[in-house]
């Protein structure tokens, strides 16, 4: 039985999938299992995976119908083996060390979550410091260990609501699934595991690479995608009102950036019925958003013309959002 369990969803990622893999058959000193979930690919992707699995003993391929992301996870969560989970997307790359070193920190520390820090891929440098350090690095990387890591997952502390970058004791999914068929599925369901988790650790080593490109799920701004957004951070808050009221500011706050982020997202010239829920939100959450001194700098910030007028957070954060996309290199 393998210790880890890798499971990469695979759908269309010709471009991208043996750089993948091969980051992943290069770990260093793991005893793991590598899942390639085939989405119903037709770009070749399915044939490479298929022939990878023909070489290495440690990999299955599993071709389903395609379900999207949250399918192929769960198919992934069902037909692990592993006493620990890994997922990596197919686009991204990790280094070496990644698996070894997120068991060492769950296991040194009894967390049932490890997470590492993450980077584009550009950086030079696994401290984060741009490249500073030159070929080598000359930091230690930052060791925290969260006692309360969903109000720390909600308050933005270095924590995101992803499955990548991150190794979790299987046992903790247990009865956990994304919910197929929907978007932003991963908003519906990280939060649920660090709800679970009494403890996590975290790395500052960036050890995972993520991959920004036109068709990367994480900055896609699909007005679908938006709507279920905003519709699991809602839910989120009604989960937390029953199983957590202790982290209702914090779920305030990350609804806050959720509402945020769809302005930033959504042209100006829309006025449509969501635009008003999102105003409307921003404008009744602002005050408490002001006062919390747990609150991100950037949330805390934009409350003050929020309770002025939310247009005009929109008009900034849109602003914001033109001219970051405009530098952003497309990969």
């Amino acid at each position: 039985m393998p210790k880890i369990s890798v499971i990469v969803p695979v759908y269309r990622a010709k471009k991208f999938i043996e750089e993948c893999t091969r980051s992943i058959l290069a770990q260093e000193g793991a005893d793991f299992e590598l899942l390639l979930i085939d989405d119903a690919s037709d770009d070749g992707s399915e044939i490479f995976c298929d022939r990878l699995a023909s070489e290495q003993e440690n990999i299955r391929v599993i071709h389903a119908p395609h379900g999207g992301a949250a399918a192929a996870r769960n198919r992934g969560l069902k037909e692990a083996t592993g006493e620990y989970i890994a997922f990596i997307d197919s686009d991204d790359t990790v280094e070496p060390d990644y698996l070894v070193s997120l068991q060492t920190l769950i296991e040194e520390t009894g967390a049932p979550i490890a997470v590492c820090a993450h980077d584009d891929g550009r950086k030079k440098c696994r401290c984060g410091c741009g490249g500073c350090c030159g070929e080598g690095c000359c930091h230690d990387a930052d060791i925290h260990i969260s006692t309360d890591p969903l109000s720390d997952l909600l308050y933005q502390r270095k924590l995101m609501s992803v499955p990548w970058g991150m190794l979790v004791r299987k046992e903790l999914w247990k009865g956990l699934e994304f919910p197929e068929g929907a978007e932003a599925e991963d908003m519906a369901t990280i939060y649920k595991l660090f709800m679970r988790a009494g403890t996590l650790v975290y790395t500052s080593e960036a050890l995972y690479h993520y991959r920004q490109h036109s068709g990367s799920t994480i900055i896609s701004t699909r007005a679908s995608r938006r709507i279920a957004y905003y519709k699991n951070c809602r839910r989120m808050i009604k989960d937390v009102r029953e199983l957590r009221p202790d982290c209702m500011d914090a779920a305030r706050c990350r609804h806050f950036s959720a509402c945020a982020q769809n302005l930033s997202e959504t042209a100006l010239g829309d006025c449509g019925t969501f635009m008003k829920r999102l105003y409307k939100d921003m404008k009744i959450l602002a005050p408490a958003i002001l006062r919390d001194r747990n609150a991100r700098l950037m949330n805390r910030a934009a409350a003050v013309p929020a309770m002025i007028s939310p247009r005009l957070v929109h008009c900034l954060l849109r602003a914001w959002y033109v001219c970051k996309n405009r530098t952003m290199i497309k990969r």
